[in-house]
Order: structure tokens, then C-alpha cells, then sequence
């Protein structure tokens, strides 16, 4: 062996035209030293960085950062063994200017270069490939199943002109079965790695165990998958996810009975363009499809989403009435769910609690519903469940198209019924689990939906006290919320987009004559204290759900028109409750104490106008994060009538004999312009906690008869 050159290449200054034609100049069985010094990364191109990798089988030059550090040995077309590469990349620190010096020592194992042999295969058999394969591919082909007259055939496997995988036992290697099959294959080593079968059709533990097997593939291993009968009845998204990541787009096509082939990397920057589906016959299974090529061992990505697309453009081809769903632009992507964004929440309960819709017949409003819960980084498909009204076409193709689950309920014209009912099912499709989110009819979720329930839902199981956890502030319009860090406990039932307690309603709603639930959620559940039982609901100030105004009229148009106008929802996807711990019974009130003691009291004169029919103008501090606080006269703890007359000065909801929303203790708070408020009546216990704050004597808002009421 001898020195054959020296050559040098200032990467931070010049770009690697010279380096690549270099690298091109290099002979087959060749030998190659890089070291690093300074930066070698600056102008280091991707073309030189595929040919380190794919033709001196480099793992790790794509780690070489910005004044990161890099020692490699390699030999053109040949794998060496043993340690012959390492990096440091440079991670800025203060007095750290460049990645850690590293060296290689040893003695490695150089092979002498051998050009492959021509695998002899037999032309036109199950091995044969294209053309001869030289050493930097593979020739595999692989097929899937078929169903044809009558008789299935099962699908084959073969690697570098052997058969792998097929109809028949193999060596140790059972045949394949229905459902997904694959293959993982070592391109440098040139061996098969292992082998999976799991039974997508017919059982979610394979599922599981097939999303398992391909997590574990190394990086740079082939993946051969292929399809026998039917794969997709219980193919979750997650599993869908991690063959995303192997360079599949296609999968997310893939519809009931159709067949599918694909090669795949562990490592691949994008989508791989070995893959196909064959499409489902019209009275049959999919047709046969198979890849029959020379495979490279290190595949390049493209940059394909047509594939992800078909699925949906089927539905948009036979359903109309779908603007949003359907754009040419979105049809361009796939319904994919988004990865969870704190991996601090991966084991918090709330990303494994059931979510039940209950969407009533309008299949626009679920659509737009099924769309924002895909969108909630973190969101499971098979935790949520869709309760339809019936089995009909369209709403199942609906709900498969966003791999949510489905169940069906009796059909009723009034909604009510069709929530109790969904409910009550809920209950019965997740008999383990005492907590379920209940989504109602025309609601919407925001991004942070999840974050929001990962710091409340614990709050259950710490106090009984709380009937629910409600997404959905009453008050929450754009000039009385905007707090997206603050929660409150009220004396109400929200709706919309809450918990329910299984033990609440199995134990005391469900076949109880309570007259709880004989109108909607938004009107008034549990509004008599004998049912609520001195119990709770937790909102948010900012709404993290969002009502989805109805078309047409109906007979509830007047109140929901004026309860949802200029509403307010949280825009952010890290935005979640703090001091949640805050909220517990007897914390919420030490709270609760402690605002209404560092308050500043308004005085009636700063109303007045308002209270007399004018709009309100207040002059308060330029700066926000003030806490203000207005007593009014009562009678009982239950008087609302002054309540009434300042919540619509400030624009809360007050609608004709509506109860107020948002009380707690005769105490009813919201935020306005960055600043909190507290409206605290005289028979609250916390304008005692007041009173007893020195000899200062407290403005106190009344007679209540002096004032009128805006409508």
C-alpha cells in the first residue's frame, strides 16, 4: 500500500467544485483519510456530502456543522469495519468557539475492492432485475399480493436474486401474511436484518407492533414493504407517521382491500420514488403492483406530496359542498396529524383521554370541526371518536378521510337527545376511562386545545369539587378576555368543549329524573345549587374552543347570534394555563382573597354615565396588569340585578332572563384591555375579606333602582 496524493480544500473560503471532482477522481478499492481543522462545513455542499456517504459509506458527514469537527476513514465501494469515523459538531457556548478535537487510532481492516458479480438470475423470474446492479445498488424486487379469479396470491420478496420472503417457508422465515409485511435490509452489509408481519386488517396490537418494528430500524437500512389482502382497516396514524419518516407518502392513499409495494430508508430527506399503489377494482381487490429495479443504497428523497392527495380528492370528486376541504392547494396535502410540540407532555394524560364528537347532522361544520383537531400537535386519531347519526356514506368517508374512529347512534331531530345519547355511548365504547372530552355540535378547536387540558386535567383527581374542565369562557369576547395564562372557577355549566366526569354521570344524571340536560349545554346545566351540590366548572380566559356560527333560522338565532358575536380564541400553539395549582377549592379563594385585598376599588362616579344608558370610557393607568375592583349592592347572595346592569356596561353577556355566567361566590371576574376585574357583590365573602382591610370604607355601587339596563 502507498500514498497516492495529498490534496487540501479550504471549505470556508472557496465552494467544493474542486473537492467533488476529487472525490470523482478516487478508483474503485481506493483509500480515503479526511480530517478537519478550523471549519470545513461553510461551503461543503450536499453533492460532496452524498458522495462521501454513498460511495465511501460515510454515516455521519451530515452531523459536520459550521466549525464542527471531522476524522473519517473510507474506501471507495467497499464498507470498512471498525472505528473510521467521528464528528464533533461545534454547539455555541461562551468560550467555545469550535467543535471538540477528536482523533482515529487503530488498526483497521482493509478489504481487497472486488466489483459485484452478476447475480445469475434466470430472465423473466421473480428475481430478475432491469439491468446488471453495480456496487452502490441492490437488486430487489418486490410484489405485492393479488386477488384474481377467485384465488389469492400471496406477496414475494427478493434481495440481490434471492427470494426473502414469499408463499412458502424460507429457511426460519414464516410466509407472508395479511396485512403489512416488510423486510429491513443492511445495504453496506448486504444482509437482511429482519423480517415483520402484522395483521393491519384485523388487530391494533399488530398496529402497534408493526409502528414498534419500523421505530427501530437503524439509520441507513432498507425498508421493503409490501401488502397481502387488506392492510388498512386498523392502520393508525401513528404507524402511517413513522413510514412518513422512511420516505412514504403514498400510505396515507391507501384505501381499503388496495395493494401496495414500497422501499423506503431510515434516514431519507423526503419521499422516496420507490413506492406505488395498486387501486382497488371495481368489484375486487386492488390489482398487482410491483418494483423491479436496481435500488441505490443510499435512496435521494424527493420532494413528492401529489401521492398523500388522492384519498382526498376521491372524496372531493364524489361530495360537494366542501370550499375549504377541497381548495386545489389542499388537495395537495395529506391529512396528517401534527407531532407532538413539548416532548415533556409525551406520557400527560390528556394526549391519551378519549374525545368523543357529537356533531348532529351538519357535515360542513363537523368537517371544519375533524380539521382543526388534526391540526392540535400531539392529537392520537384513535383516541377520537366521531358519533354519527346513523351509518351513511358520506359522513363515514368523512371521518376515514382524518383516520378518526366511528360510532353510531339513533337518529333524532333534537340535537339534545342526540348529545345525551352520545354520551351515554361514550361511556360504553371507553369503559376504562373515568375522564372523556366532549366536542358538541359546531365547535372548533384551537391549536393549544391539548396544552390547555395538560395542565387542568389533573385538577379532577386532586378536587371533587370540580364538575368539569370547560375550553369555553362564557365572557370570553374580544374586549373582555385576553389572557391566555388565567383561569377561573364559576358557578355555571359551559358547554361546548368539556370533561365529563363518568362517576358524576353515571352516578347522578344518567336514568335520574334530574331535569339537568333537557336544554342545551349553553343555556344552563346544573344552574339549581341542589344539583350542583357547591360544585364547580374550571374555564379559561381566552376560549380554546370556538363556535361555528349556524346558517339559516331556527328558533334559538336571537341568543346565540348575540352570544357568539366577537369572540375570542387563543392563537398560540405553546400557550397553556400557570399556577394551575391556583384553582384547587380552598387555593382558589386564599386567591381570590389576596386579588380582591391588592385591588383598587372604582368608584360609582366612573360608571355612572354607563350605568345611565352611555358607553363606557374608562381612564385608567396607560400600563396593563392592574387589578380593579367594583362592589355593588345586594340583597341575597343570589341578587343580580346590579350585576346585571354593570356586566353589560363592560359588554359581558346579558341577554333578556339568561342567568349571569361566570359568578363564583357572588364574584364575577374577566379581563379588559391587559387589566383584570372583579365584580364583587355585598353578600360575597370576599368583599367581607375587604371590609376587613383597615377603616378604609369601600365604594360601593347602588341603589339599584337609580339605573336602567341597556338592552
Amino acid at each position: 500500500m502507498q500514498k497516492i496524493t495529498t490534496q487540501t480544500f479550504d471549505l470556508y473560503d472557496e465552494d467544493s467544485s474542486r473537492l467533488e471532482a476529487f472525490l470523482g477522481s478516487i478508483g474503485d478499492g481506493q483509500l480515503i483519510i479526511v480530517v478537519s481543522f478550523d471549519d470545513a462545513a461553510y461551503q461543503l455542499s450536499d453533492a460532496a456530502r452524498k458522495v462521501f456517504m454513498n460511495n465511501f459509506y460515510s454515516q455521519h458527514v451530515y452531523r459536520l456543522n459550521y466549525r464542527g469537527q471531522w476524522a473519517f476513514m473510507g474506501q471507495k465501494g467497499m464498507p470498512l469495519q471498525g472505528d473510521i469515523e467521528k464528528v464533533n459538531p461545534f454547539a455555541p457556548a461562551p468560550g467555545v468557539e469550535w467543535g471538540d478535537q477528536l482523533e482515529i487510532q487503530g488498526c483497521i481492516h482493509i478489504k481487497e475492492h472486488q466489483k459485484r458479480k452478476p447475480v445469475v438470475i434466470q430472465s423473466g423470474s421473480l428475481c430478475d432485475v432491469k439491468e446488471e446492479c453495480d456496487y452502490n445498488s441492490i437488486p430487489i424486487h418486490v410484489e405485492s399480493g393479488e386477488y384474481h379469479a377467485g384465488r389469492k396470491t400471496l406477496p414475494r420478496v427478493c434481495v440481490n436474486g434471492e427470494l426473502v420472503l414469499g408463499n412458502r417457508r424460507i429457511g426460519k422465515e414464516d410466509p407472508a401474511k395479511r396485512g403489512l409485511n416488510f423486510v429491513v435490509f443492511n445495504p453496506i452489509d448486504e444482509v437482511v436484518v429482519k423480517i415483520g408481519r402484522f395483521d393491519t386488517y384485523e388487530s391494533p396490537s399488530d398496529d402497534r407492533e408493526a409502528a414498534a418494528f419500523l421505530q427501530t430500524v437503524q439509520d441507513g437500512h432498507l425498508v421493503i414493504g409490501t401488502v397481502f389482502d387488506e392492510a388498512t382497516n386498523q392502520l393508525s396514524f401513528e404507524t402511517k407517521g413513522v413510514l412518513k419518516n422512511l420516505g412514504s407518502t403514498q400510505i396515507f392513499a391507501l384505501d381499503y382491500r388496495e395493494m401496495w409495494v414500497f422501499i423506503g430508508q431510515k434516514g431519507i430527506d423526503g419521499a422516496t420514488p420507490y413506492e406505488k399503489i395498486g387501486n382497488k377494482l371495481p368489484t375486487s381487490w386492488g390489482a398487482k403492483v410491483d418494483i423491479q429495479d436496481c435500488i441505490p443504497k443510499q435512496i435521494e428523497g424527493t420532494n413528492s406530496k401529489v401521492a398523500a392527495s388522492r384519498k382526498k380528492k376521491k372524496f372531493c370528486e364524489e361530495y360537494d359542498g366542501y370550499p375549504e376541504l377541497c381548495t386545489e392547494e389542499n388537495l395537495l396535502l395529506p391529512v396528517f396529524p401534527k407531532p407532538l410540540d413539548d416532548i415533556s407532555l409525551q406520557s400527560n394524560p390528556a394526549y391519551s383521554t378519549p374525545i368523543v364528537v357529537i356533531p348532529g347532522t351538519d357535515l360542513r361544520a363537523l368537517e371544519r370541526c375533524l380539521a382543526s383537531l388534526i391540526d392540535v400537535p400531539g392529537i392520537r386519531p384513535s383516541n377520537v371518536m366521531v358519533m354519527l347519526e346513523g351509518s351513511f356514506a358520506e359522513p363515514n368517508d368523512l371521518v376515514s378521510l382524518y383516520g378518526f374512529r366511528v360510532d353510531f347512534i339513533k337518529s333524532s331531530a333534537n340535537y339534545q337527545k342526540t348529545l345525551i345519547s352520545g354520551i351515554e355511548r361514550s361511556l360504553t365504547a371507553f369503559p376504562g376511562n373515568e375522564y372523556i372530552i366532549i366536542l358538541e355540535e359546531y365547535v372548533e378547536v384551537t391549536p393549544d386545545f391539548l396544552h390547555y387540558f395538560s395542565q387542568t386535567l389533573p385538577l379532577l383527581d386532586k378536587d371533587n369539587t370540580i364538575l368539569t374542565i370547560s375550553a369555553w369562557n362564557q365572557n370570553g369576547f374580544e374586549h373582555t378576555s385576553g389572557d391566555q395564562h388565567l383561569l377561573y372557577r364559576t358557578e355555571d355549566f359551559p358547554g361546548f368543549g368539556w370533561v365529563l366526569r363518568r362517576k358524576f354521570y353515571t352516578g347522578e344524571i344518567f336514568n335520574k329524573n334530574t331535569g339537568c340536560c333537557s336544554v342545551p349545554t349553553w343555556r344552563g346545566w346544573l344552574l339549581d345549587d341542589n344539583m350542583r351540590k357547591g360544585r364547580h366548572s374550571i374555564v379559561p380566559d381566552v376560549s380554546r374552543v370556538k363556535r361555528i356560527k349556524k346558517d339559516g333560522f331556527y328558533e334559538e338565532k336571537s341568543f346565540l347570534d348575540a352570544y357568539l358575536a366577537n369572540r375570542k380564541t387563543s392563537s398560540g400553539y405553546l400557550t397553556e394555563p400557570n399556577e394551575v395549582y391556583k384553582l384547587v377549592a380552598d387555593e382558589y379563594d386564599k386567591e381570590l382573597d389576596r386579588l380582591v385585598s391588592g385591588s383598587t376599588a372604582m368608584m360609582e362616579s366612573e360608571l355612572s354615565i354607563c350605568l345611565h344608558g352611555a358607553s363606557l370610557i374608562l381612564q385608567h393607568e396607560p400600563d396593563k396588569g392592574h387589578l380593579y375592583a367594583v362592589y355593588y349592592q345586594q340583597d341575597t347572595l343570589d341578587d343580580t340585578v346590579m350585576l346585571r346592569k354593570l356586566a353589560t356596561c363592560f359588554g359581558l353577556f346579558v341577554h333578556n332572563e339568561s342567568h349571569i355566567r361566570g359568578v363564583y361566590k357572588g364574584l364575577l371576574r374577566f379581563t379588559r384591555d391587559g387589566n383584570q376585574y372583579m365584580l364583587i357583590g355585598t353578600q360575597s365573602p370576599f368583599y367581607t375579606t375587604a371590609q376587613s382591610q383597615g377603616n378604609k370604607v369601600l365604594p360601593v355601587i347602588g341603589n339599584k333602582s337609580h339605573y336602567i339596563l341597556r338592552r
